[in-house]
């Protein structure tokens, strides 16, 4: 791919770094509703600035569908290299006199539970290390596709599975049952997973969830004794909390629950990995790998404590 179209002088002219930043985020959000809305500017403006682009490139760099603008494979090829002259922008900056400054926006996508109970807690002293990094963070019933740009960073049930994906194993965390006292009083305490046929429960809306590893309910009870589903984790917490049912839940969400009793423990317990995962080009960015490094840090002390 060339560098530019040439100049009245014959010789390439240099690719305007505006427009590269212009076409950076529509590849990462994929729509111009969220590209523009991310560079403060309108949807004309956006589509103005990656035609200049493409017209000095000679290069078709999208295709719209549906779903809003995709990569060709000039775009994909295309954006590797805008990444590393992000990467190398970042450094320029930082040498010309705020060296050590670490700025810009990541956005993280997490399963809520998690972010709720143990990424967010442990934000501020963060933001007190890094004051000029502004987090996004999205709750996700579904694996966040990086490839794709949906997020900069997951935290995943999975270990995920990309081009030049850099995943890293963070922790395991234990799934057990649990029951409101103020339910236990009033439909009494399982003895057995035999005595579990004659209780209630609350879970995850089956159709939608596309994370295998949440469906952890599913392999102990009969779905006819669900009487309450919820696609949020925090939800069903509530429903547990107010005597509704039982629950299964990792340990990190109920252990601020007083009123709740664990039952079953040796005979119904369930084990899931935490992976959190990166594109090895978004790594190269100080702000991406201090995010990166902070979950590392954060998501291994939390559950390898509760292990």
């Amino acid at each position: 791919m060339e560098d530019g179209s040439p100049g009245n002088d014959g010789r390439p002219e240099p690719l305007p770094w505006d427009d590269v930043q212009y076409f950076l985020e529509l590849a990462r959000r994929r729509t111009l509703a969220k590209a523009s809305l991310r560079l403060g500017v309108a949807h004309t403006t956006v589509l103005r600035r990656v035609a200049s682009l493409e017209r000095r490139l000679d290069r078709k760099l999208f295709d719209r569908s549906h779903s809003g603008f995709d990569l060709t494979s000039a775009g994909q090829e295309l954006l590797d290299r805008a990444e590393e002259m992000e990467a190398v922008a970042d450094t320029i900056f930082s040498a010309a006199g705020e060296r050590g400054r670490v700025a810009g926006t990541v956005r993280l996508a997490i399963v809520e539970g998690l972010a709720n109970a143990v990424v967010v807690p442990a934000l501020a002293p963060f933001h007190t290390t890094f004051p000029d990094v502004r987090l996004e963070l999205i709750t996700v019933m579904q694996l966040a596709n990086l490839t794709r740009r949906d997020a900069d960073i997951a935290v995943s049930l999975s270990q995920p599975s990309g081009s030049k994906l850099y995943a890293r194993k963070v922790a395991q965390a234990n799934v057990h049952l649990y029951a409101a006292t103020a339910y236990l009083g009033k439909h009494g305490t399982p003895a057995s997973v035999s005595d579990l046929d004659r209780h209630f429960f609350v879970d995850y809306v089956e159709d939608m969830i596309e994370i295998q590893a949440l469906r952890w309910l599913s392999d102990v009870v009969q779905s006819n004794r669900v009487v309450f589903r919820s696609t949020s984790p925090l939800v069903q917490l509530a429903a547990v909390r107010s005597g509704l049912g039982i629950g299964m839940f990792p340990t990190y969400l109920t252990r601020d629950e007083p009123d709740f009793v664990r039952l079953l423990p040796d005979e119904v317990c369930a084990h899931r990995e935490f992976w959190a995962a990166i594109h090895q080009d978004l790594l190269r960015l100080p702000r991406m790998r201090s995010v990166f490094e902070f979950l590392l840090n954060c998501l291994t002390e939390e559950l390898e404590s509760e292990s």
